[in-house]
């Protein structure tokens, strides 16, 4: 028997699956079960596969049902004692398979370990800021969010038995349900502080797929909000849980340019968690200004921007924080720009933060950076 079951749901993406197939090959930690599942695919994903010589690759066809019934469809048929899932887009790292193995190994307690995951574009570009929260440890606070990337976690088999199998009636986030489900279960949960995945981001999907997965994120949380046996600190976030839901739900009609829509959630937000609008709004703010860390956001400052013009009524506190707030996001990117010796976007970034808060341009630290590029000719460009 594999030590490892390696599961691939795939459904038309035989563009990648060549690639992500070759990663679980190239693993430094070769005792393992490939198991590819295609969920009636109409591409050459069956060709694909055909492509590869190797006796631990299993290929299964499925009429069409979905992602968690192929995962499903994997899971009743692997043998290993560790279960690791990858998307048919997405890739390992090299020593993915070692590096959680190691750390499940080393203490026998944990059913999922999970690492840390780098976004990537469709051309396999590295995009946004890597994926690098453990799983919390107040398990309530899995209601909040979901931390961690699918491809980036090692599960114990015997855990798999005891919480079963995906919701097949979600359409996206099932992985958050099947890990508040373990978290509820008792499962102990460990963390690797490296990458060790590729997460692959198909941005002209975003906007498509955004009402999807803003009635999946209500779905999962009316299912586990259902449970009689549900812990009352559990019970004792409903308010402020929802109130995340309602603020992803806005990230994405904001996304869509759906302003209306993206409103309304965010007002049913701080409806839900009125503590949202506390010290300043201080919190929101926070949460608002992370939605421009998403590697879906081409744009970042354009997309805060558009966000501060189409605010409700009801959150006039953050609207008062606005030139601001886009100030120090601007600010944050010409940090990291400099870090990264990129001169030209330090240089467009700087303008931003002139634009908003001219009176920074008399700070010792933004006076430095203005003077290493020539305040004179920035302030010419702004104006």
């Amino acid at each position: 028997m594999p030590t490892v079951s390696v599961i691939i749901p795939a459904y038309n993406q035989a563009r990648y699956l060549g690639a992500a197939i070759r990663s679980v090959l190239e693993q430094s930690h070769q005792d393992f079960e490939l198991i590819v599942v295609d969920d009636g695919s109409t591409d050459e994903t069956a060709s694909v596969c055909g492509q590869f010589d190797d006796a631990r690759i299993r290929y299964l066809y499925q009429d069409n049902a979905g992602l968690s019934a192929a995962r499903n469809t994997g899971l009743h048929c692997c043998q290993g004692a560790y279960i690791t899932f990858l998307d048919a887009d997405d890739l390992f790292l090299p020593d993915k398979l070692r590096l959680l193995l190691d750390r499940m190994e080393a203490d026998p307690a944990l059913g999922l370990v999970a690492g840390q995951a780098i976004p990537i574009d469709e051309d396999g570009c590295q995009i946004g800021k890597v994926f690098d929260q453990a799983p919390p440890a107040d398990a309530s606070r899995w209601l909040l969010a979901n931390p961690l990337h699918v491809g980036s976690v090692l599960l114990r088999r015997e855990w798999q038995e005891r919480v079963g199998f995906f919701d097949e009636s979600l359409r996206s986030y099932e992985d958050w349900d099947y890990w508040l489900r373990l978290a509820l279960a008792g499962c102990p949960m460990g963390w690797v502080d490296q990458p060790v995945s590729l997460y692959r981001f198909h941005t002209r999907q975003m906007t498509r797929n955004g009402e999807q997965m803003t009635q999946a994120t209500f779905a999962v949380l009316d299912k586990v909000f259902s449970r009689p046996d549900l812990p009352p600190a559990w019970q004792e976030r409903r308010s402020e849980a929802y109130a995340s839901a309602h603020l992803r739900a806005a990230a994405q009609a904001y996304l869509a340019q759906d302003f209306a829509r993206a409103q309304q959630a965010m007002a049913d937000a701080v409806r839900s968690n009125p503590r949202l609008l506390e010290h300043d709004a201080r919190e929101l703010a926070r949460r608002v200004a992370a939605w421009a860390d998403s590697p879906k956001i081409s744009r970042p400052l354009d997309f805060l921007e558009s966000i501060y013009t189409h605010l409700p009524p009801e959150l006039a506190p953050l609207a008062r924080r606005r030139n601001r707030d886009l100030a120090r996001a601007a600010l944050q990117k010409v940090f990291e720009a400099r870090r990264r010796g990129d001169v030209e976007t330090e240089r467009h970034y700087l303008m931003w933060v002139l634009r908003y808060q001219p009176s920074w341009l008399w700070n010792r630290g933004v006076l430095a950076l203005a003077l290493r590029h020539g305040w004179r000719a920035l302030r010419m460009e702004r104006i």
